[in-house]
């Protein structure tokens, strides 16, 4: 769902980006009547107000699951160890005494 939100996202802030970008021409533009001029900008400024909008509730209504907090395993009870009986006397080169 990742994808989705993000390619919906990605839309949106293309769309709302042109959208500022004409604003800002009509604003500039010298050959148009004052009335033209002022009903094209109010236009412009309610499609980026619902473009707004829309990224909000695509926010809301996408969310990312929140982390799922990790358990720690519990902790594994050691056997206790057992007292070793003495071994016999170890000499050099041999692992283990005879008993």
């Amino acid at each position: 769902m990742a994808n989705l939100k993000l390619d919906l996202i990605n839309k949106l802030n293309n769309e709302k980006y042109y959208e500022e970008i004409e604003l800002i021409r009509l604003a500039g533009e010298p050959a148009m009547y004052y009335k033209e001029k002022i009903e094209a900008m109010a236009a412009k400024l309610e499609s980026i107000a619902l473009l707004n909008a829309e990224l909000q509730l695509v926010e809301q209504y996408f969310q990312e699951p929140a982390p799922q907090p990790q358990v720690a395993p519990a902790p594994v009870a050691e056997a206790p160890v057992a007292p070793v009986a003495p071994a016999g006397k170890v000499h050099q080169g041999q692992s283990h005494g005879e008993g």
